[in-house]
């Protein structure tokens, strides 16, 4: 049964189709496709004497550890959902209809969260046709409040961070959003710069919620607001150092952690490969050459291309900070900070060195790298998590790390 639903949604959700067949990286393969009690109900009384059939052979039962979420699976043939037709569509929609899909593949990609009583939804990047939506958008991400006519089958997080007294940081929720992506979007400053803004306001939140002075948290966020919005931090980041051996390490590390990981996305894998191999990374003690080869390719192909198509990154990380509703997923409000430049570096790291190895940038390799890259991170949680292990170990989750790996 559908009912009017008042969400808040980017302008690009009422876009999003799914593209089937001309898909270039179906989701019908690459990850595990739960099944949900309900629909798996449904399937056991298929009377469709060729389908049914189908369906006992290719709908495994979890008998491990079952919930209402997760009572069976699809059976993968070469990472492919059984399912999956010879043209890229699913047979159990074409034979039995858009109901009887489970409840992942009928919300894939978008995600529903119900933040302080209000439905918000988004697209995840991991997906090519939502990414392209998402990220070539050069006016920036809109966001709209719509009555939409819906049937809310799942709710991702429910956030509830409302209270009469102020009792912890996370009531500020609200705030911290609208503030983060304001300045996020404000072009007066490169995204570096706006990046690098929003690592001095999330270390100073850090230091209040220490010091347990959530009343100042309003002006604080305010203060930094008016000087991203008047220009008073231009030129504030001239100094930061350049240690490009702080970013290779981590992209070794990465490389070692994807060899001891099973990475399924054929995409990512060519992405990878290409940055290795234009930074020269597949060889040992060769790190002052990858270095020079870093910084050519950054100033002869990366930065010309972002100087022009800076609002992709942008859109990406606006999004980012709308779908996991950032802060909220850190333990702290630096945390939550590091784990989205962490998403940022890898990708710039990514992106250098597959303009060192193709000689140039475009938009489709973005795409392409943005979208597998956060296929592996957002289906293997244990992949990035790795990552963020390191740089905890490290003692990389300072501001001067941060600042270092956003500006080299």
């Amino acid at each position: 049964m559908t009912t009017l639903v008042d969400m808040l949604i980017p302008e690009y959700v009422k876009k999003f189709t799914c593209i089937g067949g001309a898909c270039e990286d179906t989701c019908c393969s690459g990850w595990t496709v739960n099944i949900d009690e309900d629909t798996y109900k449904k399937y056991k009384k298929v009377k469709h004497p060729e389908f049914k059939a189908s369906l006992q052979q290719n709908v495994i039962k979890n008998n491990a550890n079952p919930s209402k979420s997760f009572a069976a699976k699809m059976k993968l043939e070469q990472s492919k959902c059984s399912f999956l037709s010879s043209e890229g569509w699913c047979s159990i929609q074409l034979k039995l209809g858009e109901d009887y899909l489970c409840t992942t593949c009928s919300v894939y990609p978008r995600r529903t969260n119900k933040v302080n009583g209000v439905m918000e939804q988004s697209l995840s990047v991991s997906c090519p046709e939502a990414a392209r939506l998402v990220m070539l958008n050069q006016e920036g991400i809109l966001f709209e409040q719509v009555q939409e006519k819906a049937v809310i089958k799942e709710i991702t997080s429910t956030v509830n961070t409302r209270s009469e007294t102020v009792s912890n940081w996370k009531q500020f929720f609200d705030e911290y959003r609208y503030v983060t992506i304001a300045i996020l979007q404000n072009r007066n400053h490169t995204l570096e710069e706006r990046l690098l803004i929003l690592g001095l306001l999330f270390n100073e939140l850090e230091e209040c919620v220490a010091a347990n002075k959530l009343a100042d948290i309003p002006d604080i966020l305010g203060n930094y607001l008016k000087c991203a919005e008047d220009g008073t931090l231009h030129g504030a980041f001239d100094h930061v150092a350049k240690r490009l051996d702080i970013q290779l390490r981590i992209c070794r590390e990465l490389v070692v952690v994807r060899l001891n990981q099973e990475i399924s996305s054929a995409r990512y894998l060519e992405c990878s490969r290409d940055m290795m191999s234009g930074l020269g990374l597949q060889q040992q003690g060769a790190d002052q050459q990858a270095e020079e080869k870093y910084n050519q390719a950054y100033e002869a192909y990366y930065e010309p291309f972002m100087r022009e198509h800076g609002y992709m990154l942008e859109n990406y990380l606006v999004n980012y900070v709308f779908k996991n509703c950032m802060p909220l997923e850190g333990a702290t409000p630096f945390e939550s900070y590091t784990r989205m430049i962490m998403h940022y570096s890898l990708i710039k790291v990514h992106l250098v060195g597959m303009a060192a190895h193709y000689e140039g940038l475009s938009t489709d390799a973005v795409i392409k790298l943005v979208q597998s890259i956060s296929k592996t991170f957002e289906h293997n949680t244990e992949y990035f998590e790795k990552v963020m292990q390191l740089v905890k170990e490290s003692g990389f989750m300072t501001l001067p790390y941060m600042s270092i790996l956003i500006k080299n």
